[in-house]
């Protein structure tokens, strides 16, 4: 199933540590259910280090993309490796300034924990980093401002990298744009089906090619082979439903897995279990 969404997003995740392996993207992966939830679609998530070129490079080509709204992920702290506002005004040719409001949250707190000389609240004021003619977006959880600003007909976003600020600057900021914009909803379910091998793969395929309006699509399931095909086996399947509406789709699954169950009992019975 191909979203037939209006709102097209793309998803430009940051850092070094990421490239090396030594953390997951997690952020990327959360931001797509959001996104799903909302009603858009996301066409694509780009993994780039921390060098200014590539990262411009990265955002000249999502530019001349297809699409409505591009979120970067990380690079808005005080570490030296924290390139992503500079990397992006130099892309854009736009000059790095401090929204006053971060700079002067940044020093009060500063202050309050007693760190007072100039290097430290230089440092710190770092994270209120925005590019000129941008839009600051205040980070409820944390420190690092975000922006958004206009650029060749698209909307860019930069949200921290540390989850939990992500994802308030997210809800806060970025979520009712997509959902004001989304033209359709979409409700997601998995489930297990239980049921002989053999005969689950050719239902299987049935329902794919019945609904190709409805996502289905099997958890990576090793092969079976000889006698064990013969032999009940619990297979988890993911299902994503696309209508105008949430009450809709939600319509809409309900309608669909009472087929399923009635496909899976015509073809020698089984049990499709929802998974919370």
């Amino acid at each position: 199933m191909r979203s037939s969404g209006e709102c097209r997003v793309e998803v430009i995740a940051t850092g070094d540590e990421l490239m090396y392996g030594r953390i997951v993207d997690t952020n990327s992966n959360w931001i797509a259910k959001r996104v799903a939830e909302l009603g858009g679609s996301l066409r694509r998530v780009t993994m780039v280090g921390d060098e200014p070129d590539l990262i411009g490079s990265v955002l000249h080509e999502a530019l001349n993309r297809d699409t409505h709204y591009i979120i970067f992920t990380g690079g808005l702290g005080p570490s030296e490796d924290d390139l992503t506002v500079g990397s992006i005004g130099k892309a854009v040719g736009k000059g790095i300034i401090k929204d006053p409001i971060t700079a002067a949250k940044i020093r009060k707190v500063y202050r309050q924990r007693g760190l007072t000389d100039h290097n430290s609240i230089a440092r710190g004021e770092l994270m209120a980093r925005i590019i000129e003619e941008s839009d600051a977006m205040q980070n409820p959880v944390g420190f690092a401002v975000g922006m958004k600003f206009r650029h060749k007909g698209k909307t860019v976003f930069t949200l921290p990298g540390v989850p939990s600020e992500m994802k308030g600057m997210f809800d806060l900021h970025i979520a009712p744009m997509i959902e004001e914009k989304a033209i359709s909803k979409f409700v997601a379910k998995t489930v297990n089906v239980t049921m002989v091998w053999s005969e689950f793969f050719p239902l299987y395929r049935e329902l794919q090619h019945e609904h190709p309006d409805i996502y289905i699509k099997n958890a990576a399931t090793p092969p079976v082979q000889g006698s064990d095909r013969s032999k009940v086996h619990t297979i988890k399947v993911d299902i994503v439903v696309e209508d105008t509406t949430v009450e809709e789709a939600t319509e809409k699954m309900d309608i669909f897995l009472e087929e399923y169950q009635k496909r899976i009992n015509e073809a020698g019975g089984g049990t499709l279990t929802l998974i919370k």
